[in-house]
């Protein structure tokens, strides 16, 4: 008896039997290759769904493109509206330099006209108090002059406010030039912005 134990302890499991009591080899086989195969299959098997923590850093990535852009955007528009409106207060400065420096006494009035509507505070005051006896002056010495500006530049520039630095260079005859000479001035204006127009609102000669 002890060496009938000894020797089922030492064996193999049984294999399956069927009902009849055949030995059905083909059944442990079977049974063995499928559990492989299960866990094969389950070995294989491909992963679902990605790390959500690459999700996010996409959007935090795109979110930090578009704000950027965005600040790209209202950075180029704020430079290329002051850009504008440095270019239009030196255009006013220049015009008002030419119209300043060009008169003819046989239409006196209309050029001075001209002068007044694109000034203000004291220069406007000051040419409006004393615009009888300029074009006094300028029809009795017969004086007509032509204003070119050589260079101009904006010197300070405020949003509504600005100072310009315009050099002209004048052609005047009278009646004691009949011929004419040449003259050149340069002056230094400020100017305002308003109402959509920046006008002179101070001129000043300087050597």
């Amino acid at each position: 008896m002890t060496r009938s134990v000894d020797r089922d302890r030492g064996a193999s499991p049984p294999a399956p039997v069927r009902e009849d009591g055949v030995v059905d080899e083909d059944l442990d086989t079977s049974a063995t290759d499928s559990g492989t195969a299960t866990d094969r299959s389950d070995g294989d098997r491909p992963q679902r769904g990605g790390s959500p923590f690459g999700l996010i850093a996409l959007l935090v990535v795109t979110m930090l493109l578009l704000a950027a852009a965005i600040t790209a955007g209202v950075f180029w528009a704020n430079g290329s509206a002051e850009a504008s409106a440095r270019e239009n207060a030196l255009s006013a400065a220049r015009q008002t330099a030419v119209n300043l420096t060009s008169i003819d006494f046989g239409h006196a009035e209309e050029d001075v006209r001209r002068v007044l509507d694109g000034s203000t505070g004291d220069f406007g005051g000051l040419f409006t108090q004393n615009l009888d006896s300029y074009v006094g002056v300028v029809k009795e010495g017969e004086v007509v002059t032509a204003g070119e500006v050589t260079e101009a530049g904006i010197e300070k520039f405020d949003g509504d406010t600005a100072s310009a630095v315009v050099a002209v260079k004048t052609t005047v005859k009278n009646k004691t030039v009949p011929q004419g000479e040449q003259r050149f001035y340069r002056l230094v204006e400020q100017l305002e912005h308003q109402d959509g127009r920046w006008l002179v609102s101070r001129v000043e000669f300087v050597p």
